[in-house]
């Protein structure tokens, strides 16, 4: 059974989904992205994953970044999961 359109509470369930799980995912693989720009810029930080993020974790920077990847992939993945509903039913009107 198809819709001929979704209402509003369905285009806010999808940029609410597309946020969270953009914003969330993205918010995980911060420390992987910390421990491996600093071991780019030094060599001997350290010579594996568990030292690095162990190193990381006493330097008190494993949250390095959270904030701005949250919001920033937050509203990439409204933007890419919500809107598409949007613009798909809009192009769908437009063209019949």
């Amino acid at each position: 059974m198809t819709q001929d359109h979704h209402n509003i509470n369905y285009y806010l369930k999808c940029l609410m989904g597309g946020a969270i799980a953009c914003g969330s995912t993205h918010l995980l693989i911060v420390p992987l992205d910390v421990l491996k720009c600093k071991m780019q810029i030094d060599k001997n930080f350290s010579h594996g994953f568990k030292e690095g993020i162990i190193k990381i974790t006493r330097a008190q920077q494993l949250s390095l970044g959270w904030v701005p990847t949250l919001y920033g992939y937050s509203i990439q993945g409204a933007g890419k999961f919500g809107f598409y509903e949007i613009f798909k039913d809009v192009y769908k009107l437009a063209v019949g």
